[in-house]
């Protein structure tokens, strides 16, 4: 995995059926705040991206928060297959890889020392400490031939659906009849989600803002200073992503290259001269600020559905 700027072996069988119980307890890559004023286009924040904040974040579950909504949504599920019986394993919680939240790399890279060592791809350690967790999920004991069913319903992959036995393709196992997508689905009917306790709406503005932003005038223009200031030093890029996203920049078995390092030093170098991060997340603060308040009826609406999943969640995880 590289740092693309947040933009970008099991069998069949096992995987669809990690794929259901991990979205009920795959967490988001999230700011811990719930809900703060909107900031002032006229501010300019300093320091560690990953603390910065935007105004569509207050219509977002919490990192904590989502690991709840993930939890109960669990306990359901593991609550129904029981009835089937099925016992479901654990999810193995994967460590974390790559960004520390979703406002850490949206404006590209900023730690030096981490930087200087990988220019534009993930910690090594990091790295390998994931790539272990997965080679332990893969080794799992397979699941039993009718979970799919059990976990997600009938509406599966037909090579999947076929592995199953022939009551289960019908939706019946163990005699009953399966919930309408399954156990999974039965479980985020009861907490009142079916995406994480994730706003369509904020996910849909919170993803158009972004490359709004790029076309404020203030951005183009540091994005210009960037340019000339990286080509000052022999690179040539229009703009901060390009860099960021140089397919060149691949991890391979020699591992990162000098001018990947390179590259990045100066990227992190020219972005700190025109305070392009700063520049960048103040203009979309002002978009996003404009977006809350033209969808303000909508946005409330959204909330208050985001706490009422939380208090069902809350009851069901204690």
């Amino acid at each position: 995995m590289t740092r693309r700027s947040h933009r970008r072996a099991l069998t069949a069988t096992a995987a669809l059926v990690m794929s259901a119980l991990a979205g009920c307890s795959s967490t988001h890559h999230g700011p811990a705040v719930a809900s703060s004023p909107p900031a002032s286009a006229g501010s300019r924040p300093t320091g560690d991206p990953s603390t910065w904040t935007l105004p569509l974040m207050r219509y977002q579950a919490t990192p904590a928060q989502a690991r709840t909504i993930g939890e109960a949504r669990e306990i359901l599920t593991r609550q129904c297959a029981r009835r089937y019986g099925i016992t479901l394993a654990p999810e193995p919680v994967l460590p974390p890889l790559g960004p520390k939240n979703q406002m850490d790399w949206r404006y590209g890279i900023h730690d030096r020392e981490l930087t200087a060592r990988r220019g534009y791809q993930v910690d090594d350690a990091q790295q390998a400490r994931y790539d272990a967790a997965l080679r332990a999920r893969a080794g799992l004991p397979q699941p039993a031939r009718d979970t799919p069913v059990v976990v997600s319903g009938t509406h599966l992959p037909p090579d999947v659906l076929a592995a199953t036995g022939p009551e289960a393709r019908k939706g019946i196992v163990d005699g009953k009849p399966v919930p309408d997508g399954g156990c999974s689905g039965e479980a985020r009917r009861t907490v009142g989600t079916a995406t994480q306790g994730v706003s369509p709406l904020v996910a849909r503005l919170m993803s158009a803002s972004y490359p709004e932003s790029m076309k404020e005038p203030e951005v183009k223009r540091v994005f210009a200073q960037w340019s000339a200031c990286m080509r000052a030093r022999g690179f040539r890029y229009d703009a901060p992503m390009e860099a960021n996203d140089d397919p060149s920049f691949r991890p391979g078995r020699e591992g990162v290259t000098r001018k990947e390092i390179a590259v990045a030093l100066a990227d992190l170098d020219c972005r700190e001269a025109h305070h392009v991060a700063e520049v960048w997340h103040t203009a979309e603060t002002r978009l996003q600020n404009k977006a809350v308040a033209a969808n303000a009826a909508d946005l409330s609406a959204d909330r208050r559905a985001l706490d009422r999943i939380l208090a069902t969640a809350e009851q069901i995880v204690k």
